[in-house]
């Protein structure tokens, strides 16, 4: 069952609405709600990034998350809001 929702969540990708969990390789583990996704190009590697723009739970703080980078590991805890 896990590596279905795995292979689910990589072909639909987040969408906004969508509640995350987010394990970064410097600051430990947060939580967060996506706000939206933009590609992006990075000058210094020279090639196309996915970002998630991120705002952390329990604080306004808006932070842009990698979601190609395989060091940071990214998994959706909850269903999206609905309004």
């Amino acid at each position: 069952m896990n590596i279905t929702k795995r292979l689910i969540e990589k072909i639909r990708g987040f969408q906004k609405g969508d509640y995350i969990r987010v394990k970064t390789p410097y600051e430990g583990i947060f939580y967060g709600e996506v706000l939206g996704t933009e590609d992006w190009f990075n000058p210094l590697e020279e090639r196309n990034e996915r970002l998630a723009r991120v705002r952390i739970r329990n604080s306004s703080e808006v932070v842009f998350v990698p979601l190609d980078d395989i060091r940071w590991e990214i998994k959706r805890t909850w269903r999206r809001k609905r309004k």
